[in-house]
């Protein structure tokens, strides 16, 4: 018997069935789905300045103009205060005149009056008082009778000036930290600048200052001590004796008593400064 032959069908109806439904679909969710958008991000510039040139030099120009304002209110400021310390100065000798008889006279060691200032020699530390008690027309007229004072002074005069109390954070008090000669007029302005800022603060710790005066200068001939109060960190006997132990040099301590309300024979600040000057052969005056 003869064998029937096949015909081998490679695809069938159901397979075609199955790939264009598939087609299909993928078509439609093509058309249905909508396509994303590819945003490209533009860099944003910065804005062209026009004339740059132009507005550098316009800034430079403000630049100069308040550099100028800045010099004349800063020459304005130091013209106000050298006419308020030539007003103190005026002040202080008119309360002079009026009160002469408080005023007192330094000696000498044959015991006669002297005239002026007796120091012992000329390399000279300032000792300045600026305690709270001292503003006003005190400080004003501290800073008026140095400056006159340092400016009669010659080339031959060796100084520094020191103020106490001092102020926390600063290791020293002193313009210096050594005496200096007075050789030009360039070291005296920078005296008398040290001097104009000064402002008044804290207590009068007069035994502290002496000291530092005693451990941070070799050679010295005087110390000139300018008070308005009793010292607050010792009493008179214990400066005394702590004179008598530091002052190995022999320095000459004089005293200015400043107000002379408080300055006068009966009073407590004059019974220390002359306990101190004598106790070196110093003067003690009072304005």
């Amino acid at each position: 018997m003869a064998r029937r032959s096949k015909d081998i069908t490679i695809f069938n109806i159901s397979f075609l069935d199955v790939i264009s439904g598939a087609l299909g679909a993928v078509i439609i969710l093509f058309i249905a789905v909508p396509k994303q958008k590819i945003e490209v991000k533009k860099e944003i510039l910065p804005p062209k300045v026009a004339n740059c040139d132009a507005e550098l030099g316009k800034i430079q120009k403000c630049n100069k103009e308040l550099e100028q304002k800045e010099a004349i209110i800063t020459k304005q400021e130091k013209t106000i205060e050298e006419l308020e310390i030539e007003n103190m100065v005026q002040k202080s000798q008119q309360k002079s005149k009026n009160t002469s008889e408080v005023k007192q006279d330094s000696k000498s060691k044959d015991g006669k009056k002297q005239v002026g200032f007796n120091f012992k020699g000329k390399r000279i530390v300032f000792l300045i008082d600026i305690s709270g008690s001292m503003i006003g027309d005190k400080i004003g007229e501290v800073k008026a009778g140095l400056k006159m004072l340092i400016a009669s002074m010659g080339a031959e005069y060796e100084i520094d000036v020191v103020y106490f109390p001092y102020s926390r954070g600063k290791p020293t008090y002193s313009l210096w930290g050594m005496i200096q000669s007075l050789r030009t007029s360039a070291i005296k302005s920078e005296v008398y600048q040290f001097i104009r800022k000064l402002r008044p603060r804290g207590g009068t710790p007069t035994k502290g200052a002496l000291e530092y005066v005693f451990n941070n200068y070799e050679g010295i001939t005087d110390i000139v001590l300018l008070s308005d109060g009793v010292p607050s960190d010792a009493g008179k006997q214990e400066i005394i004796e702590m004179i008598k132990r530091r002052n190995r040099q022999g320095i000459q301590i004089n005293t200015i008593g400043v107000g002379l309300k408080e300055f006068n024979n009966n009073s407590q600040l004059y019974a220390i400064l002359e306990a101190i000057s004598g106790e070196t052969k110093g003067f003690n005056y009072g304005f």
